[in-house]
Protein backbone atom coordinates (compact mmCIF):
# COMPACT_ATOMS: atom_id res chain seq x y z
CA UNK A 1 0.00 0.00 0.00
CA UNK A 2 1.45 3.39 -0.99
CA UNK A 3 1.88 6.17 1.74
CA UNK A 4 0.29 9.69 1.16
CA UNK A 5 1.74 12.57 0.65
CA UNK A 6 2.23 14.70 4.13
CA UNK A 7 0.47 17.44 2.70
CA UNK A 8 -2.54 15.26 1.37
CA UNK A 9 -5.07 16.48 3.76
CA UNK A 10 -4.46 20.34 2.74
CA UNK A 11 -6.17 21.85 -0.18
CA UNK A 12 -3.56 23.63 -2.64
CA UNK A 13 -5.72 25.86 -5.26
CA UNK A 14 -4.07 25.81 -8.70
CA UNK A 15 -3.48 29.44 -10.40
CA UNK A 16 -6.76 30.48 -11.14
CA UNK A 17 -5.53 33.71 -12.81
CA UNK A 18 -6.92 33.68 -16.12
CA UNK A 19 -3.85 33.24 -19.06
CA UNK A 20 -4.65 37.06 -21.15
CA UNK A 21 -3.03 39.91 -19.50
CA UNK A 22 -6.28 41.40 -18.18
CA UNK A 23 -6.55 41.25 -14.04
CA UNK A 24 -7.95 38.42 -12.18
CA UNK A 25 -11.26 39.36 -11.05
CA UNK A 26 -11.53 39.54 -7.20
CA UNK A 27 -12.76 36.38 -6.50
CA UNK A 28 -9.96 34.57 -7.84
CA UNK A 29 -7.68 36.60 -6.16
CA UNK A 30 -8.96 35.69 -2.67
CA UNK A 31 -8.90 32.00 -3.22
CA UNK A 32 -5.33 32.45 -4.37
CA UNK A 33 -4.49 33.87 -0.79
CA UNK A 34 -7.39 31.96 1.07
CA UNK A 35 -5.61 29.30 4.26
CA UNK A 36 -5.99 25.76 2.90
CA UNK A 37 -9.04 25.21 5.02
CA UNK A 38 -10.91 28.05 3.72
CA UNK A 39 -13.62 25.73 2.08
CA UNK A 40 -14.07 23.51 5.06
CA UNK A 41 -14.39 26.76 7.56
CA UNK A 42 -17.97 28.30 8.23
CA UNK A 43 -18.63 31.99 8.59
CA UNK A 44 -21.46 31.36 10.78
CA UNK A 45 -23.05 28.93 13.31
CA UNK A 46 -24.22 25.75 11.69
CA UNK A 47 -26.74 23.89 13.95
CA UNK A 48 -29.71 23.44 11.99
CA UNK A 49 -31.98 20.91 13.08
CA UNK A 50 -32.57 18.35 10.42
CA UNK A 51 -35.08 17.49 12.80
CA UNK A 52 -38.55 19.12 14.09
CA UNK A 53 -39.63 21.21 15.70
CA UNK A 54 -37.67 24.14 13.59
CA UNK A 55 -38.12 27.00 12.83
CA UNK A 56 -39.11 28.57 9.91
CA UNK A 57 -38.64 32.48 8.69
CA UNK A 58 -41.35 34.14 7.10
CA UNK A 59 -41.55 37.24 4.73
CA UNK A 60 -44.50 37.87 2.92
CA UNK A 61 -47.94 36.61 3.15
CA UNK A 62 -47.27 34.02 5.83
CA UNK A 63 -46.65 37.02 8.24
CA UNK A 64 -50.17 37.01 9.05
CA UNK A 65 -51.55 34.33 11.56
CA UNK A 66 -55.15 33.92 9.95
CA UNK A 67 -53.27 32.99 6.71
CA UNK A 68 -50.46 30.81 8.29
CA UNK A 69 -53.27 29.32 10.08
CA UNK A 70 -55.45 28.42 6.93
CA UNK A 71 -52.43 26.49 5.12
CA UNK A 72 -51.22 24.80 8.47
CA UNK A 73 -54.64 23.70 8.86
CA UNK A 74 -54.11 24.87 13.07
CA UNK A 75 -57.47 24.46 15.24
CA UNK A 76 -55.84 27.91 16.94
CA UNK A 77 -53.74 31.16 15.66
CA UNK A 78 -50.28 29.99 15.59
CA UNK A 79 -47.62 31.99 17.70
CA UNK A 80 -45.58 34.28 15.24
CA UNK A 81 -42.30 36.01 16.94
CA UNK A 82 -40.89 39.08 15.56
CA UNK A 83 -37.55 38.29 13.81
CA UNK A 84 -35.08 39.23 11.16
CA UNK A 85 -32.29 37.12 8.95
CA UNK A 86 -29.08 38.71 7.74
CA UNK A 87 -27.67 38.37 4.09
CA UNK A 88 -30.80 38.80 2.11
CA UNK A 89 -33.21 41.43 0.31
CA UNK A 90 -36.67 41.05 -0.92
CA UNK A 91 -37.35 41.65 -4.43
CA UNK A 92 -40.84 41.53 -6.32
CA UNK A 93 -41.96 38.96 -8.57
CA UNK A 94 -45.31 39.84 -10.13
CA UNK A 95 -47.46 40.60 -6.65
CA UNK A 96 -45.50 38.40 -4.35
CA UNK A 97 -42.13 39.07 -2.31
CA UNK A 98 -39.44 36.58 -3.04
CA UNK A 99 -36.22 36.75 -0.56
CA UNK A 100 -32.93 36.75 -2.32
CA UNK A 101 -29.44 36.30 -1.79
CA UNK A 102 -27.94 39.68 -1.00
CA UNK A 103 -24.93 41.76 0.80
CA UNK A 104 -23.75 40.32 4.46
CA UNK A 105 -25.28 42.86 6.11
CA UNK A 106 -28.76 43.78 4.65
CA UNK A 107 -31.66 42.90 6.86
CA UNK A 108 -35.16 41.31 6.62
CA UNK A 109 -37.63 41.93 8.84
CA UNK A 110 -40.36 39.44 9.26
CA UNK A 111 -42.20 36.53 11.83
CA UNK A 112 -41.26 33.48 12.26
CA UNK A 113 -43.18 30.32 13.65
CA UNK A 114 -42.07 27.08 15.17
CA UNK A 115 -42.81 24.47 12.86
CA UNK A 116 -43.60 21.05 14.97
CA UNK A 117 -43.59 18.58 11.93
CA UNK A 118 -42.64 17.26 8.45
CA UNK A 119 -46.28 17.53 7.31
CA UNK A 120 -46.34 20.87 8.29
CA UNK A 121 -43.65 22.16 6.51
CA UNK A 122 -44.68 19.94 3.24
CA UNK A 123 -47.99 22.24 3.40
CA UNK A 124 -46.07 25.33 3.27
CA UNK A 125 -44.45 24.15 0.41
CA UNK A 126 -47.24 23.02 -1.43
CA UNK A 127 -48.15 26.55 -0.75
CA UNK A 128 -44.98 28.66 -2.05
CA UNK A 129 -45.10 26.21 -5.00
CA UNK A 130 -41.39 25.12 -6.71
CA UNK A 131 -41.08 29.33 -7.66
CA UNK A 132 -39.34 28.68 -4.12
CA UNK A 133 -36.92 26.82 -2.05
CA UNK A 134 -36.31 26.01 1.41
CA UNK A 135 -32.74 27.26 2.51
CA UNK A 136 -30.86 27.09 5.65
CA UNK A 137 -30.88 30.27 8.36
CA UNK A 138 -29.71 32.04 11.15
CA UNK A 139 -33.09 33.39 12.76
CA UNK A 140 -32.30 36.36 15.09
CA UNK A 141 -35.63 37.13 16.80
CA UNK A 142 -36.60 40.46 18.43
CA UNK A 143 -39.73 39.96 20.83
CA UNK A 144 -36.72 39.80 23.75
CA UNK A 145 -38.08 35.92 24.38
CA UNK A 146 -35.46 32.78 24.44
CA UNK A 147 -34.14 31.73 22.37
CA UNK A 148 -32.30 34.96 20.92
CA UNK A 149 -31.54 33.28 18.58
CA UNK A 150 -31.87 29.85 16.05
CA UNK A 151 -30.77 28.27 13.30
CA UNK A 152 -34.12 27.89 10.84
CA UNK A 153 -35.68 27.15 7.67
CA UNK A 154 -36.65 30.25 5.02
CA UNK A 155 -38.06 30.05 1.52
CA UNK A 156 -35.96 31.87 -0.94
CA UNK A 157 -36.60 32.63 -4.77
CA UNK A 158 -35.27 29.73 -6.87
CA UNK A 159 -34.73 31.43 -10.39
CA UNK A 160 -32.49 33.81 -11.34
CA UNK A 161 -32.11 36.41 -8.76
CA UNK A 162 -30.33 39.02 -11.44
CA UNK A 163 -33.49 37.99 -14.00
CA UNK A 164 -35.63 39.08 -11.35
CA UNK A 165 -34.64 42.34 -10.13
CA UNK A 166 -34.13 43.17 -14.06
CA UNK A 167 -37.58 42.21 -14.75
CA UNK A 168 -36.37 39.82 -17.87
CA UNK A 169 -37.48 36.10 -18.36
CA UNK A 170 -36.44 34.03 -16.00
CA UNK A 171 -35.33 30.69 -17.88
CA UNK A 172 -34.25 28.81 -14.74
CA UNK A 173 -37.38 29.24 -13.19
CA UNK A 174 -39.27 28.93 -16.00
CA UNK A 175 -37.49 25.41 -16.69
CA UNK A 176 -38.01 24.39 -12.96
CA UNK A 177 -41.70 25.27 -12.82
CA UNK A 178 -42.61 23.01 -16.53
CA UNK A 179 -39.52 20.76 -16.25
CA UNK A 180 -41.92 17.87 -14.74
CA UNK A 181 -44.58 18.69 -17.26
CA UNK A 182 -43.02 18.72 -19.78
CA UNK A 183 -42.19 15.13 -19.96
Amino acid sequence: MSEMPRDAGTLKFPSLSPAKESPPSPFYTMLESAPPDYLTQRDEPGNFSPTFPVYNFFYGTLTDPAQLSRILDLSEEPQLREAEVFGYAVARWGDYPALINSKQGDVVTGRAYLLRSAEEAQKLASYETNAYEVADCWIYFKDGREPAEAGGKVFVYAGDARALLEQRFDRKLWSRQMGRKLG
